[in-house]
């Protein structure tokens, strides 16, 4: 019961996530066209659309971090996936996704700290951009859990929690 609870939450994280990507994704070609548009044809571009295409590379990069983690198509670089022995892979699941999400909990402590100076010392007109890099907490927390479901998924079924109900 607890791994389906797990395996359902990574999914339903996964759906979400690939939706903000996909979003973000959009709105970054809409609004290069936009300014490719109106720098050629009326010799001005959108205000601070420079600024906002920048944060929106960060909306579709972070995700797309979190959906490799959740498809265990993310980076590896631990000696047993070099040496790519399987029953390496399976000793070493749990301690380096535990190890990777401990990681990305500093990194999200970090980012949150980052984003509240931002924050406090943004000015008036520039509050939208102080919540669009709200990405980087946010997605290092996603990527902390991701590591931690997939740590979860990765205890053998004879040690799984819902085998004994």
């Amino acid at each position: 019961m607890f791994l389906r609870a797990c395996r359902w939450l990574e999914q339903a994280l996964t759906r979400v996530e690939l939706g903000a990507a996909l979003l973000a994704f959009a709105a970054m070609l809409a609004l290069s066209a936009a300014d490719i548009v109106g720098r050629n044809l009326f010799h001005a571009t959108l205000p601070g659309g420079d600024l906002v295409l920048r944060q929106l590379v960060l909306w579709v990069a972070l995700p797309g971090a979190a959906l490799a983690v959740a498809a265990q198509r993310h980076l590896h670089l631990d000696p047993a996936n070099l040496a790519a022995r399987p029953s390496w892979q399976k000793l070493t699941a749990i301690p380096f996704n535990l190890g990777a999400a401990f990681v990305c909990v500093l990194l999200t402590r970090a980012a949150w700290a980052y984003w509240q100076d931002e924050w406090q010392y943004q000015s008036a007109e520039a509050v939208w951009l102080a919540w669009l890099s709200l990405i980087l907490p946010i997605a290092f927390g996603l990527l902390a859990l991701h590591f931690l479901l997939r740590a979860v998924l990765s205890i053998p079924d004879s040690a799984a929690p819902d085998k004994a109900a």
